[in-house]
């Protein structure tokens, strides 16, 4: 009898500690598994952010293996872990299920970080899977805050699209790699973002109402065509061993400092495959701004002459400035991009001779003339361009005109190869590279049957392309993925086109307001070319002051006329207080708060002992605008003198005291602390 009672009591002690949740508890987080039920969540000082989340992997044939629905046993192991993050301990939860697939769910926690890293890993025999998801919660929870917003980050920077910070709601878009939930009121806020971008595009869904959210969930094998561009879904990954990307999760007491941390994070994990830049803040001019197609010898080297005399003292600190020509650089080279490039070479040499660091510009991935017909010869190869045009579901992939090439095909490389060889050859300094996203598309098919995604058939085309430039030009990323471009540009345009108007500005803003943080993924952001021409002074400070906050300048106008506005401007752009913003590279932080597409109508940056405030106002009417002294890190019961740097004048700025503004316009404004 007493050992029939052991028995029994041995088996009911087993079964009590197995249905034991496990729980590790660092840097003031707390992560408990429900090891009964495959569930977990997460908590930070008391205040659980995560609750009830499972993971799970949907293969090709449609079966979906759920953590929440596997009855198998757990079994949990730990491991040091010593990375570019640095030294720390990685938990491994494992199940399978009954056809023998093991999921593996990876928490990493890092000794001197106050986040979670999360991975799913998938082990079995030839698996197939478009759809990796480590983080599904359908648990409603009102935590965070009362006020909650969400923000959604475009993938990329084309058609114009923004960014946008909407009320949480059960119709939220979904956001593009990196998807943050904050509390309006106190700033506190959950992020969410994915790692790495060279397999797979991800997708954060951040969904609620009333002040709280019920669904959370990261997405590995997200698709949009509004978002991502693809008309099909995910390419799907093949193989004994699929994973995720690894997801960092945070829960921060600002939000903004969140953002920044997860790029400066990501860059540290995805290090960058271009070498770093080691010259000083790229500033200069780009031909499309104006002459656009009439580019030609003449009035690039007349804009060349105007750096030279007219803002000799409007260079980076090291004396430089870019001369870029942009599209229709071909008007120079009889024949073609396959003709005479003697003009370049003496448009680069013109340059050399006036100490300025001569720029060009190509999109290699697109066919700008496939109205024409697929049997038109590439450049570098018997391949025609029909044979490069990506594939997909559809047909082909069309957007802006152009019709995506397959990065991974022997005609495309080679095309890189011969273009991009002429114009090292030429001896340019700096290249935009644009429309790259057409680089990304999912493809029914790549040409190198070992890439299996569009984000992996990216990462060939780029690195081809930093390989065949050799460290020799500053490469300037235009349209292009927010994130997974990091690796391969130095400077990434931060929104789509924009020109001279005050709503244009405003535009390009939005993206500063929301995606500013990507100063500490890249070298440097930039806001576009900067035009003047035809616009008020007040406007055209505030265009100018948009290049600022972004962190460079590059010009726009067409620099061979002289025209009414050049003065006032040419003396902003020589003044050094305006220079020495920019020499550090990085962007200026938003603060206050504005909803849907708007733009942040301040922002701050320290230098030194310097506080720098930028002041806009997008609205063709008089408005004041109150700064919030709390954000700006400035004593809300002290007033301060401060320079307004466009009319040198000395002001008082108390956080009682508004701001005025008698038309659209900028200011800014230097505080001594």
């Amino acid at each position: 009898m007493k050992t029939v009672i052991f028995a029994l009591c041995f088996i009911l002690c087993t079964s009590m500690l197995a249905a034991q949740p496990f729980q590790v508890r660092k840097n003031g987080i707390t992560l408990t598994y429900n090891k009964a039920a495959g569930t977990y969540s997460l908590s930070k000082d008391q205040v659980a952010y995560i609750q009830q989340a499972s993971a799970y992997l949907a293969l090709a044939n449609g079966q979906k293996i759920s953590t929440d629905k596997l009855k198998g046993s757990r079994k949990i192991t730990e491991q040091a872990i010593r990375d570019n993050l640095g030294s720390g301990v990685r938990y491994t939860v494992s199940v399978k299920s009954q056809q023998g697939i093991e999921l593996l769910q990876h928490f990493y926690f890092y000794d001197h970080m106050d986040a979670v890293i999360i991975e799913l890993e998938a082990k079995g025999k030839n698996l197939s899977s478009n759809e990796l998801v480590p983080i599904c919660s359908h648990a409603s929870f009102a935590g965070l805050g009362k006020s909650l917003y969400q923000v959604a980050v475009p993938f990329d920077n084309d058609t114009f699209i923004s960014y946008e910070n909407n009320a949480i709601s059960n119709d939220s878009k979904s956001s593009a790699e990196v998807g943050v939930v904050y509390d309006k009121e106190s700033g506190k806020g959950l992020l969410i973002g994915s790692l790495d971008q060279s397999v797979w595009k991800s997708g954060i869904a951040i969904r609620g109402d009333r002040g709280q959210y019920n669904h959370l969930a990261a997405r590995a094998g997200f698709t949009d065509v509004s978002i991502t561009r693809d008309s099909m879904s995910h390419g799907a990954v093949k193989g004994d061993v699929i994973r995720s990307p690894k997801y960092l999760v945070s829960y921060d007491k600002d939000w903004r400092i969140g953002l920044e941390n997860y790029a400066k994070i990501h860059r540290k994990l995805s290090p960058p495959y271009v070498q770093s830049w080691q010259g000083a803040t790229p500033v200069g001019w780009n031909s499309w701004g104006v002459i656009q197609e009439k580019l030609n010898f003449q009035n690039a080297t007349a804009t060349a002459q105007y750096f030279e005399k007219d803002i000799p003292y409007f260079r980076n600190a090291a004396g430089e400035a870019f001369i870029d020509l942009d599209s229709f650089w071909d008007n120079m080279t009889p024949g073609g991009m396959s003709g005479d490039y003697t003009q370049l070479k003496q448009f680069v040499r013109y340059c050399d001779s006036l100490g300025l660091k001569p720029g060009v510009y190509w999109a290699p991935f697109t066919d700008w003339g496939h109205g024409s017909g697929p049997d038109r010869k590439a450049e570098g190869s018997q391949f025609t361009f029909g044979q490069l045009w990506t594939k997909t579901e559809k047909g082909y992939h069309n957007l802006d005109g152009g019709r995506a090439l397959d990065p991974t095909h022997p005609g495309t490389l080679a095309r890189m190869d011969v273009i991009l060889g002429k114009l090292v050859d030429c001896g340019f300094r700096m290249i935009k590279v644009d429309f790259l996203s057409h680089a990304a598309i999912e493809s029914t098919g790549f040409y190198d049957k070992k890439i299996q995604t569009g984000m992996q058939a990216y990462a060939v085309g780029m690195k081809h392309l930093v390989d065949v430039l050799q460290g020799k030009m500053l490469i300037y990323a235009a349209i292009s993925p927010s994130l997974a471009t990091a690796q391969f540009a130095h400077m990434r345009r931060i929104a789509c086109d924009a020109w001279k108007t005050i709503d244009q500005t405003q535009y390009t803003l939005n993206s500063v307001s929301y995606g500013w943080w990507q100063t500490y993924l890249y070298d440097f952001i930039d806001a576009d070319h900067l035009v003047f021409h035809d616009e008020s002074p007040e406007v055209n400070k505030a265009r100018l002051l948009s290049g600022v906050v972004t962190g460079t300048i590059i010009l726009g106008d067409d620099l061979s006329k002289k025209e009414n506005w050049q003065p006032k401007i040419n003396q902003y752009l020589q003044d050094p207080e305006i220079l020495k913003i920019i020499a550090d590279g990085k962007s200026f932080r938003p603060a206050g708060f504005v909803e849907g597409k708007a733009a942040n109508r301040y922002f701050y940056k320290k230098v030194g002992n310097d506080l720098y405030v930028a002041v806009f106002n997008y609205a063709d009417e008089p408005t004041s605008v109150t700064i919030d002294f709390k954000q700006l890190g400035l004593e809300t019961n002290r007033t301060y003198k401060a320079v307004e740097l466009f009319d040198k004048s000395i002001q008082e700025l108390a956080a009682q005291k508004s701001i005025g503004f008698e038309q659209e316009g900028a200011k800014l404004f230097k505080i001594a602390l």
